[in-house]
């Protein structure tokens, strides 16, 4: 006579407590790995933007300052966008070579970012679009100001524009520019603004009778 003996095999209360344990503790293990490369990325990110907030006022310092009459290129700005003629530095068959040309300085609202665009004295008279680069990003404003003189008031001023209408390319160059151009550039940070601020006087501006001082 043959007996036939039935092997039952199947995990026990215990072990399935035990399986459940080290599951949690895997997953936790994961979760804190995530958790600190998150906490890795924003630290960097928040270390980078202070870094691009200064090259951006670096910049547009530099170009505001050897900003100068010519013709073909007018000093125009409003609230938020500032274009001018500069000696300026552009990309050219892997080559970086120095020329007169025109920048720009411009925030775009919808991606919240200060856009910068190069273009040589060519690419205007031809209207030809110019180097574009992102120089900060996760920003909440970007104001601009120009002290000027108003001959009619006979007083100096801070205004909110500059020739903001387009003008057309001619052969003459503008008579005067603004005396000083404010920047001020706002950031969000746990819910609180910060601001940065930076006032640059223009040299070949120089020209303007200075009786006042600035408010």
């Amino acid at each position: 006579m043959v007996r036939t003996v039935l092997s039952k095999k199947g995990f026990t209360f215990i072990e399935l407590v035990l399986v459940m344990v080290i599951l949690g503790v895997v997953g936790l293990a994961v979760y804190g790995t995530f958790a600190n490369g998150l906490n890795i990325w924003k630290r960097i990110t928040q270390q980078s933007q202070p870094e691009d907030i200064n090259v951006f006022f670096e910049k547009i310092t530099f170009d505001l300052r050897n900003s100068f009459k010519l013709a073909g290129i007018r000093f125009r700005g409003d609230k938020s966008r500032v274009t001018f003629p500069t000696r300026t530095k552009f990309i050219n068959d892997e080559q970086v070579k120095e020329s007169i040309g025109q920048v720009t300085y411009a925030f775009n609202g919808r991606t919240k970012t200060i856009d910068q665009n190069a273009a040589s004295y060519s690419d205007v008279f031809y209207k030809r679009a110019g180097q574009k680069r992102i120089l900060a990003e996760d920003i909440h404003s970007l104001r601009f100001e120009y002290y000027i003189f108003d001959p009619n008031r006979k007083k100096y001023e801070w205004a909110q524009s500059w020739q903001d209408e387009d003008q057309p390319f001619g052969v003459e160059a503008e008579e005067n520019l603004p005396l000083i151009v404010k920047v001020e550039l706002a950031v969000e940070d746990d819910g609180r603004e910060i601001k940065y601020v930076r006032t640059v006087p223009i040299p070949s501006a120089c020209c303007w009778p200075m009786e006042t001082e600035v408010d």
